[in-house]
């Protein structure tokens, strides 16, 4: 029941990694971070950000439930030796349902099952015993039947010993087995081998990735004449091997074999009528789906067997990393290539009572020692906007780096962590070294795009001035960008040798691609590997946690077989470095519009840009290795006449260039379903948009509570307030007034705020704003808001000196505090104005009549308070105030009511 889940599917630009692969029963040791045995527990990963956020922590040497296994007695018989992976049948499963009229839980209609096995197809549907909860039908009652009539149907030539279940999307089916909660916590208890949990692997709630097998744990059940037979079963989402997150009917597509429809007048959320009204056609649609799932994991297996991998591992990113492993020309040494050693040392083993030597991997102290630092100098990839809302119509154009991070990876090669040595002399840095720093920076005011990234809670802003961890690469750029730069502490790590370790597998890809048809199922899955390889490296760098199925507690991730914190800090800044280094090649008289991770949009041609700087230069060489007729490094995606660019990660298309797909980022927001044309919806989403705008941000039951409480995974309705308003990463400046489609809108240009702390200042105070019941669109709403800046930093500057005697009103505006603080300007006859010059009276009579609640006794008593100079900030309502009361009264400076760095401008424009 896969469109169940589709409006949340479509939703999530989500790529999910996970190197978890299958292997017979083995009693190999495993070291702290994951040998390639992948004994005890698997690595539970993070879904894939571009490389997102990262901290490693180096593990203990010696996992004790692992030195356990080892020393405690095996049971007798625990060895097996198991059907092999390709040679067992394939049981594809899907359920529908619909949910209940309480809405507590999902009213389960049917059961299907689809059996492949050597070119043989069995099908089944199956009906629970009643539409509660308790009449649900137990997962080794359906496996008995189903394979029973694989075997009446020849499908099977008998009982089988192993069998590979699959689903998509598979959360959504397994929990609708009785007691299916019950079965899964036992089976993860009893597995020591890796651990399965077969569920929140959808950037759902607080799991990201937690999909794995229930493998090896035997399950019992009775044939028609009450014979117990023991199944051993693996598990695996088909969801997880779809190129890109494709949603069943993409794969459907891609296999050849489409999804079938539900026709009117039925839906998908009344499953019930389908059933009584077209029984026929509602078991159709339902083996559908379980055939879809289980025919695209035998093409998947077909792959995996013809790249030589021994089974199918659990993601596309774990297929990378087999495949990675199975290039190299010593694949049993890989992790040599990472920084580890092999470590021997002895343990008792009750087994055999006697003294056993176990060989382990460890990361090489040299490497261990400086772990925490490099992983410091990961930052993820760069996503800024630089402008904000609707461009004027010009020739936009989106364009994008090729092979990015792919390439980037070539440069990799093994690293001499012991020959490490310090510097603090920038030009040290600069090259094709691994070198990671702690810097001290400033660019020059006039930089438009600084090139330094700073950590600033949840975001990463460009600055002019502040301190990071950064590497060579981006120092490079920074320093010929005129940035005054002071090493803290610096460390550069010479090469080992000029083995580039991915390049042969990146090669190897590159021509696999090519022997396959273009756009075929076999072309893409294999460009999916290519591009989730890099994204190994930073897996799990800075520790985040996954809730477990079988403890019913959050568990911490644990990093890949390739996690290296220098190669994940190498490859990012080096990305970083590149974008940075093209920003900078643009046009001073051409705007740029928006940066994200390996493109850019704006109105300069490739032409225009300079591409000749040291980065550019050498990724084109890391490129050219790989692609050596592959042209230039930066390639057009998308051409648009105007746009619309709300925030990072949030750009849409007003005026299309014909001939081109349109430039559509929708900043998780989520269209309406049956919506069409995403963009038409986000055009008409941001001009039309209110304060009080809510979206549809409903989602999945949590695997947590799912567990925890035994739920159903159903749509969990919720609706937030619409946040399209821009997020402050950068300062605000030059507001306009641009038409959208005839509808007057204001924009704005930026530029980089001076540190972090004055953008955390400014998108805090946004944020409540924004929160407050306001939307950007005028510049009446401009006004308001710089009001509302300029005022917080008022009172923040007058509170910090002491000597400041005024008290700030609530919900004061600045003029209305400049009015006040003028009278006591008359009160002391000070900067200009004199008593002779009006009477109290009549300067009450003057203020209240542009608006300000002056009394005439006020006036009177303003020479017994103290003049305040210095806290007026100068904005459009203040201007306009000061040009007022110059008006009235010649010989009066206002300048002293102002902050003095606002003197000159003020100055200007009381000319003007």
């Amino acid at each position: 029941m896969e469109e169940n889940m589709n409006v949340w599917a479509q939703s999530v630009e989500l790529e999910i990694n996970e190197e978890s692969t299958f292997s017979d029963v083995e009693a190999d040791f495993a070291s702290a971070w994951g040998s390639s045995d992948e004994l005890l527990n698997e690595y539970a990963e993070d879904e894939k950000q571009s490389l997102a956020d990262v901290v490693v922590e180096t593990a203990s040497p010696i996992d004790p439930e692992a030195l356990k296994a080892w020393t405690e007695p095996k049971k007798k018989g625990q060895r097996r030796i198991g059907t092999k992976f390709y040679d067992r049948p394939i049981i594809g499963f899907d359920t529908e349902f619909e949910l209940s009229k309480c809405k507590k839980y999902n009213h389960v209609i049917s059961y299907q099952f689809v059996v492949r096995h050597k070119g043989r197809m069995s099908k089944l549907v199956l009906y629970p015993d009643s539409n509660k909860k308790s009449g649900r039908l137990a997962m080794d009652y359906c496996l008995a039947r189903v394979i029973e009539k694989a075997i009446d149907d020849g499908t099977l030539e008998r009982w089988p010993t192993d069998v590979i279940m699959t689903a998509h999307f598979m959360k959504a089916d397994l929990f609708h087995f009785n007691k299916a909660f019950d079965q899964i916590k036992t089976h993860i208890k009893g597995i020591r081998k890796t651990v399965a949990s077969l569920g929140d692997a959808y950037a759902l709630d607080l799991s990201k990735v937690l999909s794995r097998r229930i493998d090896e744990e035997p399950v019992d059940v009775y044939d028609k004449n009450r014979n117990k037979k023991t199944l051993f079963l693996n598990f695996f989402d088909t969801m997880l091997l779809a190129p890109a997150g494709k949603s069943l009917a993409d794969v459907g597509a891609q296999v050849g074999l489409p999804k079938l429809k539900i026709p009117e007048p039925y839906s998908i959320e009344r499953m019930g009528e389908y059933l009584a009204g077209d029984k026929q056609g509602f078991e159709a649609y339902g083996l559908r789906d379980a055939e879809l799932s289980a025919l695209h994991f035998e093409k998947t297996a077909n792959l995996c067997k013809e790249l030589g991998l021994k089974s199918v591992p659990y993601t596309i990113g774990g297929m990378a990393v087999k495949a990675f492993i199975n290039s190299l020309d010593d694949p049993k040494n890989y992790r040599e290539l990472f920084g580890f050693e092999k470590k021997t040392f002895e343990v008792w083993s009750k087994d055999q009572a006697k003294v056993k030597t176990v060989t382990v991997d460890e990361p090489t102290p040299a490497r261990s020692t400086m772990e925490w630092f490099a992983s410091e100098c990961y930052s993820g990839g760069r996503n800024e906007a630089f402008w904000a809302s609707a461009t004027h119509i010009d020739t936009w154009n989106d364009l994008d780096v090729p092979s990015c991070y792919t390439a980037i990876t070539n440069a990799l090669r093994p690293i001499a962590y012991d020959k490490m040595y310090m510097s603090n002399r920038v030009e040290d840095f600069f090259g094709d070294k691994m070198a990671l720093a702690w810097v001290e920076f400033e660019f020059p005011p006039q930089t438009r795009f600084p090139s330094l990234v700073v950590r600033n809670k949840d975001s990463l802003i460009f600055p002019l001035s502040g301190e990071t961890h950064c590497t060579g690469h981006e120092l490079e750029v920074a320093y010929n960008q005129g940035a005054k730069i002071t090493i803290k502490q610096g460390f550069i790590f010479p090469w080992a040798s000029d083995e580039r370790i991915f390049e042969k597998y990146m090669l190897w890809g590159r021509q696999k691609r090519k022997s396959y048809p273009k756009n075929s199922y076999q072309e893409k899955l294999i460009k999916e590997m290519l591009n989730s390889t890099y994204g190994k490296f930073s897996q799990n760098v800075k520790q985040k946690k996954t809730f477990s199925v079988a403890d019913g507690y959050s568990q911490p991730q644990q990093p890949s077989k390739l996690t290296n914190p220098f190669y994940a800090s190498f490859t990012c800044g080096m990305g970083r470095a590149l974008l940075s280094e093209i920003l900078a090649g643009v046009p001073d008289d051409k705007t740029v519009v928006s940066l994200t991770t390996d493109g850019l949009a704006t109105n300069a041609t490739v032409d225009e840009i300079d591409l000749t700087g040291p980065v550019c230069q050498r990724f084109r060489e890391l490129f050219h290795r790989m692609e050596p007729n592959g042209g230039e490094i930066l390639e057009i995606k998308h051409k648009a006449k105007q746009l619309i660019c709300a925030k990072t990660r949030a750009q849409f298309t007003v005026i299309p260039e014909e001939g081109w797909e349109p430039v559509l980022a929708k900043g998780g927001v989520r269209p309406p379903e049956g919506e069409a044309d995403h963009n038409r919806y986000m055009v008409n989403l941001y001009k039309d948009r209110t304060p009080e705008h809510t979206v549809d941000t409903s989602h999945l039951t949590s695997l947590r509570v799912m567990c925890t409480e035994g739920q159903d995974m159903k749509m969990e309705r919720k609706e937030s307030r619409l946040n399209l308003e821009f997020d402050m990463k950068r300062e605000l400046i030059k507001p306009i007034m641009v038409d959208i489609e005839g509808q007057p809108h204001i924009s704005f240009d930026t530029k980089p705020f001076k540190n972090a702390f004055e953008m955390r200042y400014t998108r805090i105070r946004f944020d409540a704003w924004r929160k407050s019941g306001h939307c950007l669109k005028t510049l009446e709403d401009w006004h308001d808001w710089q009001e509302r800046l300029n005022m917080y930093k008022a009172k923040d500057k007058a509170m910090a000196n002491e000597d400041c005697k005024v008290r700030f009103k609530k919900d004061e505006k600045a003029d209305e505090l400049m009015a006040r603080l003028f009278v006591r300007f008359y009160g002391h006859e000070a900067s200009g104005i004199s008593k002779k010059d009006i009477t109290a009276k009549a300067l009450s009579e003057f203020l209240v009549g542009f608006g300000y609640d002056i009394k005439p006794s006020l006036v009177r008593g303003s020479g017994r308070t103290d003049l305040v100079e210095g806290v007026v900030p100068l904005m459009h309502s203040t201007l306009q105030l000061a040009k007022q009361l110059v008006a009235r009264f010649p010989q009066f400076d206002p300048t002293p009511l102002f902050d003095v760095d606002d003197a000159e401008e003020l100055k200007l424009s009381l000319k003007q």
